[in-house]
C-alpha cells in the first residue's frame, strides 16, 4: 500500500535523514556465472533492515544474453523466507538491458519515489524477465554466504550461498515519538506541560528519565527557566503555514521538468516536501 509522505516543517515533529547502504555485495570478479534470469527462471536476494527507510537507489550486475531484454526488478516483502507481495504499488520498474553494457552495471534510481522499508524486517531484490524473449544472467557475488531465493516455473526455493551482485542505498527516517515541551508523554503541548515542568525546576516534583529528554526545549543541556519560556512560546503561536515558494523542476524523470512549481501547484493533491540529496 502507498504510504503518504508529508514532512511538515514545524514544532510538531523533528525528523532528520541519513543516507546508508542498507546491502551490497560489491562489484564481482567475473561477469561469467550468475542466475539465469528467462521466462521460466527468477532470482531474488533477501535483504534484512534494522531502521526506518525511505528506498533511493539500487544497482545490479545483469548480463543481456538475447538480443535484447527487459527486466522486471522489484522489492517485495518477505513470504516465509521467499518474495511475497510488492512492498508498494510502485515498487517495480521496467529495466531495458543495453546490449552495449559490457560492465553488466545497471542502476534505477528511486529518489522521484516515496517506497517505505520499515525497520526490523526482511524483503527481498527481485529480478525476473519482463517478456518471453528475455535471457539475460544476474552474475553472482563474490561471496557465497547471502541468502537468496530462485523461482522455476513459478515456485519459489531459498538457500544460503552466492546472491546475484548488487547493491540498494536508502534515505534513513527517524522520528522523535513526542514534540519537546511534551513532558507528561500525552502527545498534547498545553498547560498541564508547563506545570510538570515548573514543578521539576522547583523540585516538587521530578521528571522521570524518558521526559527530561523533551524538557530540554533549547538544548542546552540544562532544564530552567529558559525552557519554560519557549515552553509557553510554543503554546501560544500559531502553527506556521506551510511554506509558498516556486522553483524549476530540474529532475529529467519528472513529467514536470523545466517548470516551475512549487507547494501550492499541487493544492488538493497527495504531495511531499522533500529536501535531499541527488545522486
Amino acid at each position: 500500500m502507498k504510504n503518504l509522505f508529508l514532512i511538515l516543517l514545524s514544532f510538531s515533529f523533528v525528523l532528520t535523514q541519513a543516507r546508508s547502504t542498507i546491502y551490497n555485495t560489491g562489484s564481482p570478479d567475473s561477469l561469467v556465472d550468475g542466475y539465469i534470469i528467462d521466462e521460466n527462471h527468477s532470482a531474488a536476494n533477501k535483504i534484512i533492515i534494522n531502521n526506518d527507510y525511505v528506498l533511493e537507489a539500487m544497482v545490479f550486475y545483469v548480463t543481456l544474453e538475447s538480443i535484447s531484454g527487459t527486466l522486471n526488478v522489484s522489492f517485495r516483502e518477505d513470504n516465509n523466507g521467499i518474495p511475497g507481495e510488492l512492498v508498494d504499488d510502485d515498487a517495480q520498474w521496467e529495466h531495458s538491458l543495453d546490449p552495449f553494457n559490457t560492465n553488466g552495471y545497471n542502476v534505477i534510481l528511486t529518489t522521484d519515489q516515496c517506497i517505505y522499508l520499515n525497520a526490523d524486517q526482511s524483503y527481498w531484490l527481485t529480478i525476473k524477465a519482463s517478456d518471453s524473449v528475455t535471457q539475460a544472467t544476474w552474475v553472482y557475488s563474490n561471496s557465497s554466504f547471502y541468502n537468496y531465493a530462485l523461482e522455476e516455473n513459478d515456485l519459489w526455493n531459498s538457500g544460503l550461498g552466492y546472491a546475484g551482485a548488487s547493491g540498494v542505498w536508502a534515505e534513513q527516517i527517524y522520528e522523535t515519538p513526542y514534540q519537546y515541551g511534551d513532558v507528561n508523554l500525552d502527545f498534547v503541548l498545553n498547560v498541564i506541560d508547563i506545570v510538570n515542568l515548573v514543578g521539576h525546576i522547583m523540585e516538587t516534583s521530578i521528571l522521570e528519565s524518558e521526559a527530561l529528554t523533551y524538557a530540554d526545549l533549547n538544548h542546552d543541556g540544562l532544564i530552567n527557566v529558559v525552557d519554560v519560556v519557549q515552553l509557553v512560546n510554543t503554546i501560544l503561536s500559531e502553527s506556521l503555514p506551510s511554506p509558498n515558494f516556486t522553483l524549476e523542476d530540474i529532475n529529467p524523470a519528472s513529467e514536470y521538468f523545466g517548470n516551475s512549481i512549487g507547494p501550492s501547484f499541487f493544492n488538493d493533491q497527495v504531495s511531499c516536501y522533500y529536501f535531499g540529496k541527488q545522486g
